[in-house]
């Protein structure tokens, strides 16, 4: 079997026996095109061997974080083991590739008055400004991912209970979220200001936010908005993950128990959210270092 109906049958295992979501399957798919592309040359995937998966491990590990580098190789290890259960080769040359030590990289994050100086900083005059805003204020009064925002409708937002909910991961699966002042306002006001004028009675898209089209409004669009608005603020830091980091750091650093914060982010493991309590005691450090008589010089 050569190398790409190799990938090909490994991806729609992946689509329709594990339903995996398409922002999953894309990640699969650009992860083990690099590796496919570097094993070019040997034509079959029965001829990979197990050095040529640690020299592309070591070239791919040389500029990038330890994070994508175990993503990498978990793809590879999958991928092969895949070959092997499907009979296609009887070797696995990724079975002993070591995932490395993965070094604790603490998420960047904005302060509470940094987001709102950010949200306040979008003018009413400028265009699609409540749109605009009601992005910023869905990131961070829901922690939720781009795609979720994307994929949100109205239907997924009950003003009478005042929640939201969050659609994501295999199966769309979803997580209920409550639905902020902030948020709320946000929300009317892009209803009555620019969605009722967008909506076509030719489309039947439910989707919250909408393009120019009446159509659902793309990852990229919103990307667009948010760099703009950092260019603006003269924040390169600022994406849309910095602000789903950004409304978890803030409810820990307001008393927020870790498995809520788990429960709100959706992370199926309590050891994933963990990493913001070390963001929230370099913070206690800080404070503490800034205004304690015995901890000054």
């Amino acid at each position: 079997m050569n190398l790409d109906q190799a990938l090909k049958l490994y991806l729609n295992h992946l689509s329709v026996e594990r339903n995996l979501a398409q922002n999953t399957l894309e990640s699969y798919k650009r992860d083990l095109s690099l590796y496919i592309n570097s094993c070019k040359n040997v034509g079959d995937i029965t001829n990979i061997s197990e050095k040529m998966v640690q020299n592309f491990v070591n070239e791919y590990r040389t500029d990038r974080a330890e994070s994508s580098v175990s993503r990498m190789i978990a793809s590879i290890r999958g991928f092969h083991r895949f070959l092997v259960l499907e009979n296609a080769t009887s070797i696995n040359p990724a079975q002993y590739i070591s995932t490395g030590s993965k070094s604790l990289r603490l998420p960047k994050t904005l302060s509470v008055e940094k987001v709102i100086e950010v949200i306040e900083s979008i003018s009413s005059t400028d265009a699609n400004a409540s749109r605009n805003k009601l992005i910023f204020e869905f990131l961070y009064g829901t922690g939720a991912r781009i795609s979720e925002l994307v994929n949100t409708d109205l239907d997924d937002i009950d003003f009478e209970s005042n929640i939201v909910k969050i659609r994501f991961g295999k199966g769309s699966k979803q997580r209920i979220i409550p639905l902020g002042k902030q948020l709320k306002i946000a929300i009317n006001n892009y209803l009555t200001r620019e969605r009722n004028a967008l909506a076509s009675s030719k489309k039947s898209c439910n989707s919250l936010l909408l393009n120019s089209r009446g159509a659902r409004l793309s990852r990229q669009s919103i990307w667009e908005v948010i760099n703009k608005i950092a260019l603006q603020n003269n924040l390169a830091e600022l994406t849309p993950h910095t602000l789903r980091h950004a409304f978890a750091t803030h409810l820990l650093e307001g008393g927020a128990d870790v498995r809520v914060v788990q429960e709100l982010l959706g992370h199926s493991s309590v050891n994933t959210t963990q990493i913001y309590t070390h963001i929230t005691v370099e913070r206690l450090r800080e404070v503490f270092a800034e205004t304690h008589p015995r901890a000054r010089n």
